[in-house]
């Protein structure tokens, strides 16, 4: 899977990755945490009831790994788009690295 996002959490208590892009009175279970700053690959991004999830390259490709990236009320996490739609050179590539960078350098002031 290739990676189409970068996610930066910016919870301070953290996040959660689940299993389905849902809520848990729907069957979802979390399978992990991370920690704020942790910078995660996304490969799709969708919305489910007016929620935002990301699909995330999962550590075990038997098991799908999704994020809330936002609602209503709070963004959880930063998104960093690694390719443009129009083009995908190595400029767009670089550019979000920078993003990145400048990104993880304001979490930890």
């Amino acid at each position: 899977m290739e990676p189409k996002y970068q996610l930066i959490v910016k919870v301070p208590s953290g996040m959660k990755i689940t299993n389905l892009p849902r809520p848990k009175s729907q069957g979802r279970i979390e399978m992990r945490g991370v920690a704020v700053g942790t910078v995660l690959n996304c490969t799709a991004i969708i919305n489910v009831d007016g929620v935002s999830y990301g699909q995330l390259v999962p550590q075990n490709p038997q098991k799908p790994e999704w994020i809330r990236i936002k609602d209503a009320d709070m963004e959880y996490v930063d998104v960093i788009p690694l390719q443009s739609d129009a083009q995908t050179g190595s400029g767009d590539i670089a550019a979000a690295i920078n993003r990145l960078a400048t990104a993880v350098e304001a979490l930890r002031k």
